[in-house]
């Protein structure tokens, strides 16, 4: 289909179209809020965009998951739909729990920081 060089070239400029989009993404929900909402929003995007499967299972060639979904559910040939929401759901996942893994780490800090300054200070 493609020889290396072009493969490349696709990949580069959809990654480019990929980053972009992204960004209007970050820039719309920037407005909302609550970071509980907002940043899960960030992540799911990314993972919608950013997620590279294999075409075929033998072959090399990789593809963005959702591109062979929206493809599949157009053409309606169907044949990879569901290994393709697998793939999605897998990495969606594994993204949110080391996301709420990450949140969690961070309410901590923030709850326990002000203390150790604060005594560290000499202000009681």
């Amino acid at each position: 289909m493609f020889n290396e060089s072009e493969y490349e070239m696709v990949w580069m400029v959809y990654l480019a179209a990929a980053a972009c989009g992204w960004l209007v993404w970050w820039k719309i929900t920037s407005f909302i809020p609550w970071w509980f909402i907002r940043e899960p929003l960030w992540l799911m995007m990314a993972v919608l965009l950013f997620t590279p499967v294999r075409v075929a299972p033998m072959e090399a060639a990789q593809a963005p998951a959702t591109i062979i979904l929206l493809f599949d559910a157009v053409l309606g040939s169907g044949d990879d739909q569901v290994r393709m929401l697998g793939d999605i759901s897998l990495v969606m996942g594994l993204v949110l729990v080391a996301y709420i893994v990450f949140a969690l780490l961070r309410a901590a800090w923030k709850h326990w920081r002000p203390i150790e300054t604060k005594y560290a200070r000499g202000q009681h």
